[in-house]
């Protein structure tokens, strides 16, 4: 840098030291917030969000029966089939082959109380061959945003069986 450069800057930082000092003016620097735009701060960022992962561990069709709720609601209005989510899966039907799996990912605001009934197993999913165990979890008791729920619908014994699992 040149010293004629150098000598300004420093006179400049001199200038705005000896302004607050005299006569009232107040002098804020924001930080720098990293991404070189200059005041303002950062750019809003997409909704937080709940991961959640549907794994069919079986050889038969799975309709995984996941229900979402905006807010509290009882286990009944939790599973009222107007907020059960089916936008994953086989042609986005909410239904997964034998080993598959899927993503859904709602934003945090959407998925205060998440859920399944268990499951329906069997390619008859009218007549399910069997059902897995219900689960419900709650955000900030069970799960947060930012979390990943991984739901896995598999056989026990005779019968089927679902579990769950959290992780940041």
């Amino acid at each position: 840098m040149p010293e004629w450069k150098r000598i300004l800057r420093y006179l400049l930082c001199g200038a705005l030291l000896l302004i607050p000092s005299g006569g009232g003016c107040v002098v804020t620097i924001d930080p720098n917030d990293g991404g070189g735009r200059g005041g303002g701060g950062a750019p809003p960022g997409p909704d937080p969000i709940i991961t959640i992962r549907v794994v069919n561990a079986t050889n038969t069709t799975l309709d995984p029966q996941i229900f979402i709720a905006a807010g509290p609601v009882s286990i009944a209005e939790l599973f009222d089939p107007g907020r059960k989510v089916t936008n994953f899966g086989v042609g986005t039907l909410g239904l997964l082959g034998p080993l598959g799996s899927d993503t859904i990912t709602p934003t945090c605001a959407s998925a205060v109380v998440i859920g399944t009934q268990g499951g329906a197993f069997g390619d008859d999913l009218n007549n399910p061959e069997g059902n897995g165990r219900q689960i419900v979890l709650t955000q900030d008791v069970n799960v947060s945003c930012g979390d990943t729920i991984t739901f896995t619908f598999q056989r026990s014994g005779t019968g089927f069986d679902t579990d769950f699992r959290v992780s940041r």
